[in-house]
């Protein structure tokens, strides 16, 4: 029994695992996730990011995510950014590989971004999985063999990204352009998808108090339409920080963050429950964040030559 709950759960995967887009909660500190755009447009640090969070925990095969996640200024108006990631999802492994280029440009009190991200995805499914549960696996099964064998896409998504006096922020991004297409191509009926974000940052620098409501909607590949609603708050120049999300739709989620910032350390940690029936098979979801920001080192003389 033990063997055929992470086995069933593997064949729900595979007809969704295109649904891995935007699982992550912590864009709000790290906006690289949901928009390529978004690479570098902190000018002044190069910022990595490690990722963990484990879905649905305590169900058997559920869902861990890895990631480490680079993006930084080069020169005076690009931005990059890099990200590995790795998932298992009971008896299926998923590797994930993606490239962001951006640039940027200032008009006025205003910032602005435009970005592209490259995406390699490999998927496989253990095939230990099959062989001990031989009765259960149509032998002949086009897409479990292939599976086996390891599957490789290739994906792309574009964005946008601005700000208004470093104090409303908001953004516009396109993900899973070439794997829509296929799907197309292949008879299936995709959806249009999207990821659409803004907020505002609030300063009140006497109380050494920063709050930073926002809002996300997106339409990911495969995925219902799910509305974030975040909260995020820090004192005492970031030596506390909390925060607070609703997810609308897909029966519901609610999130509660807190952390910390040490030096050029940030640290954030997130747990969340969802308001459906699968709830009560697990004991919710896990975030971890850890942030190295490493300032940058720019020429005096170079650092106003922006078009």
């Amino acid at each position: 029994m033990k063997k055929f709950l992470p086995l069933v759960f593997s064949l729900i995967c595979v007809s969704l695992y295109a649904q891995e887009e935007s699982i992550f909660s912590h864009y709000t500190i790290n906006p690289v996730l949901v928009n390529p755009a978004a690479a570098g447009f902190d000018e002044d640090y190069h910022n990595v990011f490690l990722n963990l969070r484990s879905s649905w925990a305590g169900f058997p095969g559920a869902p861990n995510t890895y990631s480490v996640n680079y993006n930084g200024p080069v020169g005076n108006n690009l931005g990059i950014g890099a990200l590995l990631y790795s998932e298992n999802i009971a008896s299926l492994t998923r590797y994930r590989a993606q490239l962001s280029y951006a640039i940027r440009f200032d008009a006025g009190d205003y910032k602005f971004g435009a970005g592209l991200s490259t995406e390699l995805h490999r998927i496989r499914l253990d095939n230990s999985a099959i062989g001990a549960n031989p009765d259960i696996f149509d032998q002949n099964d086009i897409l479990i063999n292939d599976l086996v064998d390891g599957e490789t896409q290739f994906d792309a998504s574009i964005g946008a990204y601005g700000e208004f006096k470093d104090q409303v922020y908001f953004g516009l991004s396109f993900p899973n352009l070439v794997r829509s297409r296929l799907e197309n191509i292949a008879g299936f009926n995709p959806t249009f998808n999207f990821i659409a974000n803004v907020g505002a940052r609030f300063d009140f620098p006497q109380n050494k108090i920063k709050i930073n409501p926002s809002i996300l909607v997106r339409q990911s590949l495969n995925a219902p339409l799910l509305t974030d609603l975040n909260l995020l708050a820090s004192f005492l120049s970031e030596q506390l920080i909390a925060g607070l999300n609703y997810r609308l739709g897909n029966e519901g989620v609610m999130g509660l963050s807190i952390g910390t910032k040490y030096n050029a350390i940030r640290f954030l940690y997130s747990y969340e429950v969802n308001f459906g029936e699968f709830q009560s098979y697990s004991t919710g979801a896990h975030e971890i964040s850890i942030n190295f920001a490493i300032e940058r080192k720019q020429d005096p003389s170079k650092k106003s030559n922006r078009f």
